[in-house]
């Protein structure tokens, strides 16, 4: 077993990773250059994406993220995860098997280039908020705006894109928290995001994503 000394360097040497590609973060919508927004549009129609993520990007249910205004580079690696399997989901690995690079840089292109979505208006918590703020260094349990941003805007950084979480649906904050927790999904770099949500009890997490669902501006 290692030891949680072993266990909070992993953490801190895959945050560190992340810190320095934020300094090399790009305009909001710079990578969604790399693809073809208005082909992205027919693609994903073509794809069965709006089916479930919406024309719009903003989910048809509560359990699709939103994608509008998302990190074109951050939905280029899910969807490259997705093909690899690298990240699984009976449904996204299918649908993800047959996009050409081409057809995943244009939906990426296409959604990030929509307006970001709102959050919540009634959703808040103090704990969620102080846990998203400052983290517990007594639980050496880092805070999610270190990498986030203090209004989870996210950044794309290249190979290591952080994704904006202010405003996403809370039962997909809580269903992906969950997943890494339970390892069920550790497509993160480093496997940060496991190491930080073995940390996270089960309130932590509903806390953490009723208080990250609510609306706040985006940087």
């Amino acid at each position: 077993m290692q030891s949680k000394r072993f266990r909070t360097g992993r953490v801190y040497a895959a945050l560190g990773l992340l810190f320095a590609a934020l300094s090399l973060a790009p305009s909001l919508h710079a990578a969604s250059g790399m693809g073809d927004a208005a082909n992205g549009k027919i693609r994903s129609q073509a794809e069965q994406c709006q089916e479930c993520h919406g024309e719009a990007g903003l989910g048809t249910a509560e359990h699709y993220p939103k994608l509008a205004g998302q990190w074109a580079g951050y939905i280029r690696k899910q969807l490259g995860d997705f093909q690899s399997g690298a990240r699984k989901s009976e449904i996204m690995n299918a649908m993800a098997s047959d996009l050409s690079p081409r057809d995943i840089a244009d939906i990426a292109a296409y959604f990030s280039s929509a307006p970001r979505w709102s959050g919540e208006e009634d959703n808040f918590s103090a704990a969620g908020r102080a846990l998203y703020l400052n983290g517990d260094p007594s639980r050496a349990l880092p805070a999610c705006a270190s990498c986030h941003g203090e209004k989870g805007a996210g950044a794309d950084t290249g190979a290591g894109p952080i994704p904006a979480l202010a405003g996403q649906r809370e039962s997909y904050l809580i269903n992906q928290l969950n997943a890494f927790k339970a390892d069920d999904r550790a497509n993160s770099p480093g496997a940060v995001m496991n190491e930080i949500a073995h940390r996270l009890s089960i309130s932590e997490i509903a806390a953490l994503a009723h208080y990250v669902s609510g609306p706040r501006a985006m940087e």
